[in-house]
């Protein structure tokens, strides 16, 4: 029964000897033959190939990869030997011959066209190994009843993906490397769609949405968005816009490499997206899409920032990356009408008053935070706003601490004396917000002289161009006492070099300041504006270093403070403290520190009397009359 099959390999034992192998692979060989012939006489099976085949998958998972390999070698040369009486030397013609056999004619002559088109500019070893991969994701689809090289879609992409194994990540990235080359050819040859060749990246192909497969609420709000979309365009149109942008237009306005990447791979996303569902481009269709990431990556908000960006140059030819955009809904616009026209004019009265628009923004969050409430709790008018519901409003607001509760309190107070004022509301209906504690009188903190000496240390050995932004903006305010929102407001037209000053329009008081500029900070401006400043049209002194170049937040100030002195403090302000206390000890009169800080009188730098300590021992109080007589002290 078995006569033929002992016949062959006694050929290949004899072959291998005559031809020097090692007695590692002649081992090899006959242990698997032994193995295999073992598991037909327990099956009463007969020897064929496929058998052999057969028997091989079904135990590969219980080997090491080598393993496998050397009997799967070992049974195709048995194969060779009783079917041409000779054994074939190329290892790669048994490795990928059982697929490739198996390739219907379909298939077969696509892959056959493809290794002819790269055999004239690759190896013969780069060829084979593509016959390999391609063989195995071709038979895929014949496992699946493929017809034809249509049936090759996102979705069957999508599960081949899922279900193909291999013994690591790098051998399957390899393989699906392989792939995607083929499946760029097969677009270019306008076989299939062209964002196909995108889709096999273990980085995409697992944020790809099918909207067919989605739960049916998710798949609802995509055909709303679909519905009332007016204006679209095909998903090859909106890709050859995107990749015009990308190439040239991010390079024109200075995006990092990282921003560019990140923008092109957002846009090469929505490609596949469009193709994959078939259907065209809407912005309100890409931004539904952005929202519906985040259940994929949490660089979302910059695949929206993109699609704005797409916006921008598709309507204007340009962009504009100084363009901030907001996605959030006006809360004002959430109140009932009675009480969102109250809020605006009440927010409008203080605009009028020159509030800042720090201020502005906390009283609306504060009357929101109250308005919100009385929604909640069916108010339907002024008049049904009691001392009861105020006082439940008051126990109820979350706040971290009892000065921020205060902070609310005051600005809501104000609001509902406005109220008052319109008689709305009676007078004394603000007095049922209680204030739960008082002021508090602290010791101020300012830097100490070994820390102002570190200062000058950064100085000195600032070389980049960040360094240099820092050591600017903590020399302005150690030595000019601006605060942190004077500083990241001022503009290179605030700076008179001819004469040395620096002109702000103070933004927490709106006052006007002119201030004579200190030689080394004049140095270390004009350091940083020649050396260290990103060239870019904005007018502001201090910008970010990343596009779009605009101004910067408060926080930067902060965060300099901290890098100069290489440890975190109480926050930028302390340097203004520091610049009024240096001052002080230097017997300069109160009211020349008031106009240097832009006060408008000098009852502030009072507080600052306490860091002055020489000058206070002579203010010491005698003890005389309370001295310490013994006993104990309770």
């Amino acid at each position: 029964m078995y006569q033929n099959y002992d016949i062959g390999v006694n050929k290949i034992k004899k072959y291998l000897g005559e031809n020097c192998f090692s007695n590692s692979v002649i081992y090899s060989h006959l242990h698997c033959y032994r193995s295999f012939k073992q598991y037909l006489v327990e099956k009463q099976l007969i020897y064929t190939h496929e058998e052999a085949l057969k028997w091989l998958n079904l135990i590969k998972s219980s080997w090491k990869h080598s393993k496998f390999k050397m009997f799967r070698l070992s049974l195709f040369h048995l194969n060779d030997i009783i079917i041409n009486d000779s054994i074939h030397t190329d290892s790669y013609v048994y490795e990928n011959s059982s697929n490739y056999d198996r390739l219907p004619d379909w298939s077969r002559l696509l892959l056959d066209s493809y290794l002819n088109h790269i055999s004239n500019s690759f190896s013969k070893g780069y060829v084979r190994q593509h016959r390999i991969t391609c063989s195995e994701f071709l038979i895929y689809f014949s496992l699946i009843a493929a017809k034809s090289v249509r049936d090759i879609n996102h979705k069957n992409v999508i599960e081949y993906f899922n279900q193909s194994k291999h013994r690591n990540v790098q051998s399957k990235n390899l393989y699906n490397c392989g792939i995607r080359h083929f499946l760029k050819y097969l677009s270019d040859k306008a076989f299939i769609l062209k964002s196909l060749s995108y889709t096999l990246n273990p980085f995409v192909i697992c944020r790809v949405i099918i909207i067919d497969e989605l739960p049916n609420s998710e798949k609802t709000n995509y055909i709303n968005c679909l519905n009332q979309t007016s204006i679209e365009i095909s998903p090859d149109e909106y890709y050859s816009i995107a990749k015009e942008l990308g190439g040239i237009y991010l390079e024109r306005h200075n995006y990092s490499k990282t921003m560019k990447n990140l923008f092109k791979k957002a846009w090469r996303e929505l490609y596949i997206f469009l193709e994959a569902n078939g259907i065209n481009y809407s912005y309100k269709i890409a931004h539904y899409w952005c929202v519906c990431l985040k259940e994929y990556t949490v660089q979302w908000k910059a695949y929206r920032r993109s699609i704005k960006l797409f916006e921008q140059y598709r309507e204007f030819g340009d962009i504009n990356p100084n363009i901030v955009y907001s996605y959030k809904e006006y809360s004002i616009n959430i109140l009932p009408g009675w009480s969102r026209r109250l809020l605006i004019d009440f927010l409008l009265k203080k605009q009028k008053e020159e509030n800042s628009a720090s201020t502005v923004n906390m009283y609306r969050s504060s009357c929101l935070r109250f308005l919100k409430f009385m929604d909640k709790k069916e108010i339907l008018s002024c008049a049904m706003i009691s001392p009861k519901i105020i006082k439940e409003f008051h126990v109820s607001d979350p706040h971290s601490t009892a000065e921020a509760r205060n902070a609310y309190s005051v600005r809501i107070r104000q609001f509902l004396g406005y109220l008052a004022d319109l008689g709305c509301v009676p007078a004394t209906l603000q007095l049922a917000l209680t204030t739960e504690c008082a002021q508090k009188s602290v010791i101020v903190e300012i830097l100490t002289d070994k820390e102002i000496a570190s200062v000058y240390t950064f100085k000195a050995n600032a070389k980049n161009s960040m360094e240099l932004r820092q050591t600017a903006i903590v020399l302005i305010g150690l030595r000019m006492g601006l605060r942190a929102s004077d500083i990241t407001g001022m503009k290179l037209a605030n700076i008179s070099w001819k004469e040395q000053t620096i002109s702000v329009q103070q933004q927490k008081t709106n006052k006007f300041l002119k201030l004579p500029m200190p030689v080394e900070v004049g140095n270390s401006l004009y350091r940083y504006i020649i050396d260290g400043r990103p060239c870019g049209d904005s007018h502001y002194v201090f910008i970010t270093h990343r596009v779009p170049y605009g101004r910067l937040d408060t926080s930067c100030c902060k965060r300099a403070l901290a890098k100069v002195l290489d440890k975190k403090k109480t926050g930028f302000h302390i340097t203004r403290r520091t610049f009024a206390s240096r001052m002080l000890k230097t017997k300069t009169n109160t009211e020349t520190i008031a106009v240097s800080l832009g006060h408008s009188d000098n009852s502030t730098v009072f507080k600052y009397l306490s860091t002055d300590a020489d000058t206070m021992r002579k203010c010491a109080i005698s003890l005389k009359g309370i001295e310490l007589k013994g006993g104990m002290l309770l």
